[in-house]
């Protein structure tokens, strides 16, 4: 424990999990090559948008920091909550908040998704597996659109990794990060029914190279 006091010492690692969530990389990332991401492509401050609007050895970059975050805040909790697990889940969602909503940039941000996926490396690394070779493509095939892909994938998620993990608290997690996700991407969900939108980021179609063939 970092202070003997269990509230004090939960409420100073999600903090410092939040915090290290907020830092910036893509629009570091930007402002070294003289764009400002928040304002270029997408406007997404995350990995993506980087790989897409500055370069794609900076969107590498930027996708494992972003990633790292989530990796470090996973340990950190981890090892300065005194083996209390649902501490490092809370953090873990901290941090994701903290990408998305960033407090050193005016409470932009990215999607969170590099920064769940690096915890998850940590915490349940072979739930990763299933995430995206099978959960991910199958939304994606049936819905046609990155963003409705992900919310579905990650709901669907939150019950496999609840069985997988064999408690509660992982599913309570799981959909956390859900809402996160579905709450900064409100609009473009909002607009894939209203509007018919249909959208694959080029950078998911080459992952998923096989299921998008003449799409």
């Amino acid at each position: 424990m970092i202070v003997e006091n269990f509230y004090f010492n939960t409420a100073i690692i999600l903090l410092a999990s939040y915090l290290i969530g907020a830092f910036p990389s893509a629009y570091i990332a930007g402002k070294i090559k003289g764009i400002n991401i928040s304002k270029t492509g997408s406007g997404n401050v995350g990995g993506m948008n980087t790989f897409s609007s500055v370069g794609k050895i900076a969107g590498v970059i930027v996708a494992l920091t972003d990633a790292g975050k989530g990796f470090l805040v996973a340990y950190l909790a981890n090892r300065f909550s005194s083996g209390h697990p649902y501490i490092v889940l809370w953090a873990v969602v901290a941090a994701v908040i903290g990408h998305n909503w960033m407090i050193y940039i005016g409470f932009k941000g990215g999607k969170g998704v590099a920064t769940f996926l690096g915890s998850l490396l940590y915490l349940s690394p072979w739930s990763i597996l299933i995430l995206y070779l099978i959960i991910i493509p199958i939304t994606l095939v049936l819905s046609k659109d990155t963003y409705l892909a992900t919310t579905t994938g990650f709901f669907i998620f939150s019950f496999f990794i609840w069985k997988w993990e064999g408690s509660y608290l992982w599913l309570i997690f799981g959909l956390l990060i859900t809402i996160v996700y579905l709450l900064k991407c409100l609009g473009l969900l909002r607009s894939y029914f209203t509007e018919r939108r249909r959208d694959i980021s080029p950078i998911i179609k080459k992952l998923f190279k096989p299921f998008f063939r003449g799409v």
